[in-house]
C-alpha cells in the first residue's frame, strides 16, 4: 500500500506552510520591479531557475505527471521511496532514461524521526536507499535527497540540536537535500547550506495556481531558484496535497511562458555550483 505523506508538527518545518501561504502575496509586493538574476548567469538568458520535484514514488505520478512533462519537453526530479514502488522499478528506469533526476527519499518514509538515532537512520533508511538506487539507476548520479515529510529533526533535544543532527547524518552521502517550505533559493545560501534546500507545494493547502505563480515570480524577480513539490496528481483533487490532471498541467504550461530555466534539481545544483 503506498505511503500517505504525514503532517509535521509546528517547528518541524522553518518557516511552516501556512506562515509562507500568508506571506506570499506581500512578498510579491516586496520585490515588484527589482532586477533579474543577482550574482549568478542562468542559461539562456533566464531571471531565474524553476525545479519540478516529485515525492513518494507514486503510481499517477508515473501514469500522469510525467507524460505532462514528456509533452512539454520538461524534465524533473522524483525522489523515490523503495517501499511504494511495487512492481513498477522498470517504468521508473524509463523515466530515469527520459532524462528526469531519480533521488533518495528514503526506504520506508519515517517522518518524525525522534526515536532515531544517526546510527539507527543510516542503517535502516539511508545506506539501503543509496544501495537500491546505485543497483538500479547508477551510481554515478547525484546524491539528492528530500526529508520525508519536510521534517528537518532527528533524535531529542532543542530544535536546532535536531537540526543539526540530521544534516551531520546526511552530510557524508548526500549532496543537498530538500525541505517543503521556505522561500525561492538564493544561489549564495546554496553555496553555504546546499542540505538546506526551501521548497514550496503549491497545492498543499488548496487548488490555486496563483501559489505557484507567485513564488516562480519571487524567484524570477530576484534571480533566485524556485522548487516546487508535487506528491499525487490524480484526475480530481481528492485530499490535501493531491494536484489534479489539469492544474499540473496548467502550471507546467505557465512556467514554460516564463524567463525561468527548468531543469531537475542536480542541473540547476550543478550550475551553481561551477558558476560560482
Amino acid at each position: 500500500m503506498p505511503i500517505q505523506s504525514g503532517r509535521p508538527s509546528r517547528g518541524e518545518i522553518e518557516p511552516t506552510r501556512r506562515r509562507l501561504l500568508a506571506a506570499l502575496p506581500a512578498l510579491s509586493v516586496l520585490i515588484a520591479g527589482s532586477a533579474g538574476a543577482q550574482g549568478i548567469a542562468w542559461p539562456g538568458g533566464a531571471r531565474g531557475a524553476v525545479s519540478l520535484t516529485y515525492d513518494d514514488a507514486l503510481n499517477s505520478q508515473l501514469d500522469n505527471a510525467v507524460p505532462q512533462l514528456a509533452a512539454r519537453g520538461l524534465r524533473g526530479t522524483f525522489f523515490l521511496t523503495e517501499e511504494n514502488i511495487g512492481d513498477r522499478l522498470a517504468d521508473w528506469q524509463a523515466v530515469a532514461r527520459a532524462g528526469h533526476e531519480i533521488a533518495d527519499h528514503t526506504v520506508h518514509h519515517p517522518c518524525d524521526l525522534r526515536g532515531y538515532s544517526p546510527a539507527r537512520f543510516e542503517r535502516l533508511e539511508l545506506a539501503p536507499m543509496e544501495r537500491f538506487l546505485d543497483q538500479n539507476f547508477g551510481a554515478s548520479r547525484l546524491r539528492t535527497f528530500a526529508y520525508p515529510c519536510g521534517y528537518i529533526g532527528m533524535g531529542s533535544g532543542a530544535p536546532a540540536d535536531r537540526h543539526a543532527r540530521y544534516i551531520r547524518t546526511l552530510s557524508p552521502t548526500i549532496s543537498a537535500a530538500r525541505t517543503t517550505a521556505g522561500p525561492p533559493n538564493d544561489p549564495a545560501r546554496v553555496l553555504a547550506e546546499p542540505l538546506r534546500l526551501q521548497a514550496f507545494e503549491p497545492t498543499e493547502e488548496r487548488t490555486d495556481p496563483l501559489l505557484a505563480f507567485r513564488y516562480v515570480r519571487e524567484a524570477a524577480r530576484r534571480g533566485h531558484w524556485a522548487i516546487l513539490v508535487f506528491h499525487e496528481v490524480l484526475p480530481q483533487r481528492v485530499g490535501e496535497g493531491d494536484t489534479s490532471i489539469a492544474l499540473h498541467g496548467e502550471i507546467l504550461d505557465w512556467i514554460g511562458r516564463q524567463p525561468v530555466w527548468c531543469a531537475p534539481m542536480g542541473a540547476v545544483l550543478g550550475h551553481i555550483r561551477q558558476d560560482a
